[in-house]
């Protein structure tokens, strides 16, 4: 029923994958998988969740919801809210073709190619993959959703090494004193009106 699949990593460490895999009548009825960085841990949680599914009933009703279920899940038990651009990032997950897969169906691959079908720029892709990590780091310790974290590590990495996800482009000059001059009057115009959110502020200038 279970079978280790160890690989390197392209940090040259190796990852151990223990994999479940359960037929009946020829097809496929349930899958799990769960990604360790020694292999006797992954051979003893091999054994332990053997010895669980094998109990009565217990693939009566598998805890492998979709991934946007899982999101939703994730924003009603967060206490402490996020910002907007979190929320269209997760809302645009859950729109994905990617939103209507099983917890245990999503690899690495599965996380590349999602993340290669984001038409944007490496920055923002980063972030979408950013927020779709944290939905990882708690799916399986909180609930015990079969979201592999390693899976989430691995794909990062690919996507980094390839050049998919970055960080914002820096600056390339500072504001001209002319420009300086500029939003400061802004800002002591806004100050006197009652009006200003950001308070003006002396900037020095080095040369």
């Amino acid at each position: 029923m279970g079978s280790i699949l160890s690989r390197k990593r392209k940090d040259g460490t190796t990852g151990h994958t223990a994999l479940i895999r359960i037929k009946k009548d020829g097809k496929l009825i349930y899958k799990e998988t769960e990604t360790f960085d020694r292999k006797p841990a992954a051979e003893a949680w091999l054994k332990k969740r053997e010895t669980e599914l094998a109990q009565p009933g217990a693939l009566s009703k598998p805890d492998d919801p979709i991934l946007a279920d899982v999101i939703d899940k994730y924003n009603q038990d967060k206490l402490k809210p996020h910002g907007s651009t979190k929320d269209q990032v997760l809302r645009s997950i859950k729109a994905h073709d990617i939103g209507s897969m099983r917890c245990s169906e999503i690899n690495s691959q599965e996380l590349v190619k999602f993340a290669q079908s984001i038409k944007a720029q490496p920055s923002t892709v980063g972030n979408y993959m950013s927020h779709l990590a944290s939905i990882f780091a708690v799916a399986r310790p909180a609930w015990g959703y079969p979201l592999d974290k390693q899976a989430m590590d691995d794909a990062r990495v690919v996507l980094d090494k390839m050049g998919n996800i970055g960080r914002s482009k820096e600056r390339t000059r500072r504001p001209t004193l002319d420009e300086l001059e500029k939003l400061m009057k802004h800002f002591t115009f806004m100050e006197m009106k009652g009006r200003a959110k950001i308070r003006p502020l002396v900037v020095l200038c080095g040369t």
